[in-house]
């Protein structure tokens, strides 16, 4: 039985950002803390990257179980055993003695993290019917990313110089049980739960195939997945070459990598005032824009100077968030913008799509890292570039969608809705 979200839009985004920053903060917080982690574990730095590669694998494999288990089962039971499977995943990360149980909790935390994540997204979407009110709440919503970013090298730069690499899982362990505390209190279902059928591969599948023949989820989860992409293909490269290459200590880094963060809170929240006046579409299309600049000006850092510059380099990343940012809200909002019936599956495919696009641009980006920017740069202008193309002549595809595809979509779900679902 659904009970009906009592919550303003102000709180019930306070009240989502510790789900979907889960994920974030497991990534940020231990970053400048790689090298003496790794140092410690005796372990090459590829070996390193797996704790990072196989977090968002399974990031991304994660949602595609959760999604239709939320449609099904209801988004308060999943957001419970996620947080519980995080807590244990945060434990097993704290006491773990080497690298192999190290990875095992890494994989258990993206689990739990993911469940988290979509809950949050598929709530919004179950709240917040419309659209263009959905699409500037996931930007919102993004916010919470972004603050990780912020704070999260900064705090585990800072406990990693007083205590042991372990504590900052220590500090995971506290804020997860706190969130699973106030979720068993104050979550509220905002679904309705179909716990009376069996959950089936078939029906799970059916799902997914509807979703991925929409029009929307083919052209607007592209622009999403490279927006987040871009982030994390910063992140795997980004300490090695303003560390090693510019020379920048730990602490100079983190506040760099900090001012990523604050543009992405702050392209967050004007992508959701840009859906709310231009649109969805239109404010996508000022994302790739943005974004384009970012990377033309990330290889020009590299190629029009006779050394590499850091000024130019990391304003021309400012850009790259900043379009990312546009490009992941309004993306997510257009692809969800169809399935309000089966919120939980169409954000289940969004993100893996968005986790595993994320994890292959980083590896790439690693694999061809030369101590240059120019992987970074490069790889990013290709993707964006493919984008703007696919949105190009998918454009009016996408207006008809919404008018007449949508709206069938929709009655047939209306009239058939257990049997599909």
């Amino acid at each position: 039985m659904t009970k009906k979200w009592s919550f303003s839009p102000f709180f019930t985004l306070l009240f989502m950002i510790p789900l979907v920053s889960f994920y974030s903060f497991a990534l940020d917080l231990y970053i400048p803390l790689l090298p003496s982690i790794q140092q410690e574990m005796g372990v090459s730095r590829i070996i390193m990257q797996y704790t990072n590669s196989l977090f968002m694998l399974f990031c991304g494999i994660g949602q595609l179980v959760f999604g239709p288990l939320s449609d099904r089962y209801g988004r308060r039971l999943i957001v419970l055993v996620s947080c519980n499977i995080l807590l244990i995943a945060n434990i097993t990360c704290a006491f773990s003695p080497h690298i192999y149980i190290l990875l095992l909790g890494r994989i258990l935390q993206a689990i739990g993290a993911c469940g988290c994540y979509l809950v949050a997204f598929a709530t919004i979407r179950d709240i917040y019917p419309d659209e263009n009110k959905s699409a500037e709440m996931f930007s919102y919503l993004n916010i919470a990313n972004s603050l990780s970013a912020i704070f999260a090298p900064s705090l585990g730069s800072f406990i990693g110089s007083y205590l042991t690499w372990h504590a900052i899982f220590y500090t995971q362990v506290v804020t997860t049980a706190l969130t699973t505390y106030y979720c068993m209190a104050f979550f509220t279902e905002t679904t309705s739960p179909l716990s009376s059928n069996k959950f089936t591969i078939r029906s799970t599948l059916q799902n997914y195939l509807i979703i991925f023949k929409h029009i929307n989820y083919q052209v607007y989860t592209l622009p999403a997945a490279c927006g987040m992409g871009s982030f994390f293909a910063f992140y795997c490269v980004s300490p090695y070459l303003y560390q090693e290459v510019l020379g920048l200590s730990s602490q100079s880094f983190s506040l760099f990598y900090g001012t990523c963060g604050i543009t992405f809170f702050i392209g967050s929240y004007l992508c959701g005032l840009s859906v709310s006046h231009f649109g969805i579409l239109v404010s996508l299309c000022i994302g790739l824009f943005i974004h384009q600049i970012g990377c033309l000006g990330i290889l020009s850092s590299y190629y029009l100077f006779s050394s590499l510059s850091l000024t130019v380099l990391h304003s021309s990343v400012i850009f790259l968030i900043l379009g990312a940012s546009f490009m992941v809200g309004s993306g997510i909002g257009g692809t969800m913008a169809p399935f309000a019936h089966m919120a939980g599956s169409a954000f289940a495919m969004i993100s893996c799509y968005k986790f595993l696009f994320s994890d292959i641009v980083g590896d790439v980006t690693v694999w061809f890292y030369d101590s240059t920017p120019v992987s970074l740069g490069s790889l990013l202008l290709v993707l964006n570039l493919i984008c703007c193309l696919v949105l190009f002549f998918c454009k009016d595809k996408l207006m008809r969608s919404r008018n007449t595809k949508t709206t069938r979509l929709a009655t047939i779900m209306d009239q058939t809705g257990d049997h599909i679902l």
